[in-house]
């Protein structure tokens, strides 16, 4: 039993999310916080449901990267769009930012080890890509994405359609010009683009800053028409402090089909449904949203595949990979399994203080202190240290800082064959 959701959430936490609290609470500057007013129920048009943001410089930058997407879009469902070079290296320059992120390392290692597949990066780049950023037909409408409808938002005649980044309705709801780069843009656009019309919260929800629901009013940038568009959110709802790729994570899990993720989630002692909607052809999110349900009871904990991994820390780009693994040796495992790395530069490494880590973190210093350019190097694993299950794993390379350097995945038909996988 494991609960997959909360496990993202706190390896976003460790990556670049910032911790949810009340108003009424202090905030560590350090790790940053985002602050959810306290009185919600309260009736002005004024209010502020985010009324304070500390985000480190260590974390701004898939912020920034996912920022400067928010007026590539069309804001009605119906029109085309027409996407520039510029914007497609932009969409590219965010997933590739997040591709290796912590949240994203756990929603990539539970996919392969739920569906049975190896999955490389570029295959979860190519992923993220499909589901998120794919443009489908749907309903008459020509050009949807999930990133459009989930993180920016969309108009479908007076109304708001999606619309479920905290940090996209923070920037709305008094630094407008940030999301768009100039006031001045064109008439009417103003820094605060928020009319509060009050509480959806459940019953009890109040007491979990991580999720709001609340009802909006949005003046939203028509920046096919260079007009303002006053829409309307009667009921919305959004996961308060996880980033971009957090909420993506969350997202690709819920929504991957083969995975066959839980539809409810427990984070923070809170049960929520996780909604998600397809594309016709099940390969694109539609939407993906989180509705409260109340404080979590032990019996709600779903029961799923086993997913016992330790906390994962971002992967950083480096010139050493793990290019094979015996996993499944004729005979007795322990002690006959090995793991082959590579060095891909043309200068020599130092690799004192290495390890491999296997999923459940248990870990093994590598053997030798340094590794030549082009040189490769095959190390047995020792016996109650790393662990290759038969079943399905990963194995991480990780520098002394505990920052991994090359992750990989294998599958139970991988490992079964016997042979030496290749990676």
């Amino acid at each position: 039993m494991t609960n997959i959701y909360q496990e993202i959430w706190n390896a976003d936490q460790s990556g670049a999310g910032v911790k949810a609290i009340l108003d009424n609470e202090p905030g560590d500057q350090s790790t940053g916080f985002v602050k959810v007013n306290h009185q919600l129920d309260a009736q002005n048009r004024d209010l502020k449901v985010l009324t304070e943001v500390a985000i480190p410089e260590s974390k701004k930058q898939t912020y920034e990267l996912c920022r400067v997407l928010f007026d590539n879009y069309a804001l009605a469902e119906r029109d085309e769009e027409t996407e520039t070079p510029e914007e497609r290296e932009e969409i590219h320059d965010l997933v590739h930012e997040m591709v290796d992120t912590a949240p994203m390392q756990v929603a990539r290692e539970y996919v392969a080890m739920t569906t049975g597949t190896s999955i490389s990066r570029d295959r979860w780049y190519n992923t993220l890509m499909e589901m998120w950023f794919r443009r489908f037909e749907m309903g008459g409408d020509p050009h949807l994405s999930g990133f459009e409808h989930v993180v920016v938002g969309e108009q479908e005649k007076g109304k708001v359609q999606g619309y479920h980044f905290w940090y996209k309705y923070y920037l709305d709801d008094g630094f407008g010009h940030l999301v768009d780069g100039s006031q001045e843009h064109f008439p009417g656009l103003q820094k605060d683009r928020i009319i509060y019309l009050g509480s959806e919260q459940s019953s009890g929800q109040k007491q979990y800053p991580e999720s709001v629901t609340i009802s909006y009013g949005w003046n939203a940038p028509d920046y096919e028409r260079n007009a303002v568009r006053p829409l309307t959110k009667p009921i919305g709802g959004f996961f308060v402090g996880c980033s971009v790729e957090g909420l993506l994570a969350l997202g690709t899990v819920r929504a991957h089909i083969g995975a066959r993720a839980p539809k409810t989630a427990i984070i923070n002692d809170a049960l929520y449904d996780l909604k998600v909607f397809r594309s016709a052809n099940n390969r694109h999110i539609r939407t993906f949203y989180p509705m409260f349900k109340g404080a979590a009871q032990p019996s709600d904990v779903p029961t799923v595949p086993h997913h016992n991994g330790p906390t994962v820390t971002p992967t950083v780009d480096g010139p050493v990979r793990i290019i094979a693994a015996l996993v499944n040796p004729e005979g007795h495992d322990p002690g006959h399994e090995s793991v082959t790395i590579l060095n891909t530069s043309l200068s020599k490494v130092d690799l004192k203080n290495w390890q491999l880590v296997d999923r459940n973190g248990n870990a093994q210093e590598l053997n030798t202190i340094s590794l030549d350019g082009g040189e490769s190097l095959r190390i047995p694993l020792q016996p109650n240290s790393v662990q290759l299950s038969n079943k399905g794993g990963s194995i991480r390379l990780v520098m002394p800082n505990g920052k991994a350097v090359h992750t990989v995945t294998y599958s139970k038909n991988q490992a079964q064959s016997g042979r030496t996988i290749l990676f």
